[in-house]
Order: structure tokens, then sequence, then C-alpha cells
């Protein structure tokens, strides 16, 4: 295990690097680079793998996204750390999940920049830059992924950390195949949602655990495992009939 003092650097580290990619993406968007050639080369050879069958696959991913189901995630992992009463991380969870939604509705209407499929949205959520799909999962799914990597053992550990992050990815991945971001978008979405992740996790990790924690995130995990499945088949028409990028 590193010293307290050497992971907390990795922390920092962590957190700089990620921000420092949104920033790089952000100075793209205004100009300082020229981000077009890159997001039209990916975005054009990823709208040729389009086929139903994996346009059904994105829907049903790209809907655990989606901001409704994020916040009931986010109540859970919530309620587990009150449960607890480890108030520190209630506090910090709280603060993340709060701040980062409202930071990505500022930045998309401060920037303003137009989605590859500009009627998907009305108002501020017009906006593409940053994708807040891929923003808030990696925050709200990375925060279980921390969890499951602290608290269980074993390939249950593995297991799910490896789900969990592979579902952060393939969702942004999603926001580009649907036509609702631009790939910029995505990784400057990933890198705010991981740069905060990063400090929520400095936290976590520097509270002691509770005696409730090996029993909470198997908890947690379930209710993901039962309720994301039904909130996806819930979703699916819906999303079929929205993205019109793909009919």
């Amino acid at each position: 295990m590193r010293a307290p003092d050497q992971a907390s650097a990795g922390h920092v580290t962590a957190g700089a690097i990620c921000l420092s990619v949104f920033a790089g993406f952000t100075l793209g968007v205004f100009g300082v680079w020229n981000a077009d050639p890159f997001d039209t080369a990916i975005a054009s050879q990823v709208s040729r793998w389009r086929e139903p069958a994996l346009t059904d696959v994105m829907l049903v991913i790209t809907s655990l996204g989606d901001s409704a189901y994020l916040i009931f995630m986010g109540f859970l992992i919530v309620a587990a750390f009150a449960a607890q009463r480890a108030w520190r991380e209630t506090g910090a969870a709280v603060t993340a999940f709060l701040l980062l939604p409202l930071a990505v509705s500022m930045i998309k209407a401060t920037l303003a920049r137009v989605r590859p499929t500009a009627e998907l949205y009305s108002g501020a959520d017009a906006f593409s830059f940053p994708s807040g799909h891929a923003a808030n999962s990696a925050l709200i799914y990375g925060t279980l992924a921390l969890m499951a990597f602290t608290s269980l053992k074993g390939a249950a550990k593995w297991v799910a950390t490896s789900a969990l992050v592979l579902l952060i990815v393939v969702i942004a991945f999603s926001r580009i195949y649907i036509g609702a971001h631009w790939p910029s978008d995505a990784l400057a979405g990933l890198a705010l949602g991981a740069g905060v992740l990063s400090m929520l996790s400095w936290v976590l990790r520097h509270t002691p655990p509770k005696p409730a924690t090996p029993r909470t995130t198997p908890f947690l995990l379930a209710c993901f495992a039962l309720t994301a499945p039904l909130y996806a088949w819930y979703a699916l028409p819906f999303a079929r009939t929205f993205y019109t990028a793909l009919s």
C-alpha cells in the first residue's frame, strides 16, 4: 500500500491530468486550435458503423447515462454513505454530484457549441460541449467503481470495477454513435467527470472505512444490476424516436 502522501500526490496528479485534457479540448472549441478536423473525421467513421442491431445496443447503453437514472444511482450512493453515518463522504458526494451537472450546464451555455444533430434538443440542452452523459457517468459510475475496488475482494473486485469503467467509456462512445455529440465533446466530458472523481476519490480514500462498507457496496451493485435493464427497457422506445440522426 502506498504511503498517504504518495496517494495524495497520485490523486492530485490524476486530477490535474484530467482537467488539463478538458482544458485542451475547451481551447479547441474556442478556436485556439482547430478541433473540427479531429471531430469530423472520427464522427464520419463512426457513422459508417451504424446498423440496426448495434444501434439498439447503443441506445440501451446511452440511456444509462440519462439524468433521471444517474440521479437515482447518485441518490443510492449518497444514501449508502449516510446510512453508515459517513458524513464526510456523504457531504463530498452530494457536493460533487450537484456541482458537476451545474458546471456542465454553465459551460454549455457559455460556449454554445452546436450539436452534430442540431434539432435534437432545445434551450441550453441544444448545446454540445461538453457531454453531460459522459461527464456525469464518469462521476457516478466512477464513484461506484471506486467503492467496488476498495471494498470487494478477489475476482469480484476486478470484474465489478472493470465492468463499470467499460460502461463509462461505452456511454461516451454511444453519444458519438447516435449523433448527439462530437468526439471532443465526449472526451472532454470524460476528462471533466474523471477530474471531479479524482477529488472525490481523495476524500473517500483518506477517510477510515466504516464497518458497513463491505455490505453496502454489494447492495449498490445489486441495485444497479436489477434496475439498469429495467430503465433501459423503459427508455428504449423513446430513444428510438428521439435520436433522429439514426433514422
